[in-house]
């Protein structure tokens, strides 16, 4: 399958556009958090002030090459990220979007991809002052990295403070981890309270499988 992004400076500046306005355009509707918008318009602005720079041939700098070469590397690891992880197999983006989007369209499959039938077991790293990174792994694989079978990611929902939670609809979906670990950071009037974590797989077509056991830990400052 042919490489999506452009390899050109200019290609590559506008078809990423298309990426980044379009999924912020339906962000809600293809289930895109707010803050993975924000952080990719962030890096799309550094991208965009080190390009215009470099492409004044008349009074760049070599360093203004440099720069502008790091942050196109850092971009498009950015960009392949996003795109993996919330419009190549997001069952709510069709395929005439990620036409649009100049994506690749996955070739159809015979093999029927499975329901989740598994749990994540999963563990929290609280080491770190306002941070827990959460370690998982497919109850079956005994802290092995691969995913079941069809699996897209590993859900994961939080509840910060307060009681543990009594059922999941008390907890907030923070995100869909595609690879462990998962890092959340918290503001510091979280400090020395507890969070209660959820996980679940979830397979290419956006169907989930059983709850996890709950696991909780301290936010230390």
């Amino acid at each position: 399958m042919p490489d999506y992004v452009p390899t050109t400076d200019a290609g590559f500046d506008t078809w990423q556009e298309s990426v980044v306005s379009t999924s912020e355009t339906h962000a809600t509707e293809w289930g895109i958090p707010e803050a993975t918008i924000s952080s990719l318009r962030s890096k799309q602005t550094a991208w965009a002030t080190a390009y215009g720079k470099a492409s004044n041939k008349q009074n760049r700098t070599s360093a203004d090459v440099t720069e502008k070469n790091d942050a196109l590397d850092d971009y498009k690891k950015i960009i392949r990220g996003f795109v993996q992880q919330w419009l190549a197999v997001n069952p709510k983006v069709s395929d005439s979007d990620r036409t649009r989007m100049g994506l690749n369209i996955r070739s159809g499959s015979r093999t029927p991809i499975p329901v989740p039938d598994t749990y994540p077991i999963g563990t929290i790293d609280f080491s770190i002052r306002q941070q827990h990174t959460i370690t998982f792994y497919d109850q079956t694989a005994a802290h092995s990295n691969a995913k079941p079978a069809g699996v897209h990611g590993c859900e994961i929902f939080m509840k910060a403070d307060g009681e543990a939670p009594k059922n999941s609809d008390e907890l907030v979906y923070l995100g869909t981890c595609t690879a462990s670990p998962y890092v959340v950071k918290f503001d510091a009037n979280k400090i020395g309270k507890t969070s209660y974590y959820l996980l679940r797989w979830v397979n290419t077509r956006g169907e989930t499988g059983p709850w996890s056991t709950m696991i909780s830990a301290m936010i230390v400052g």
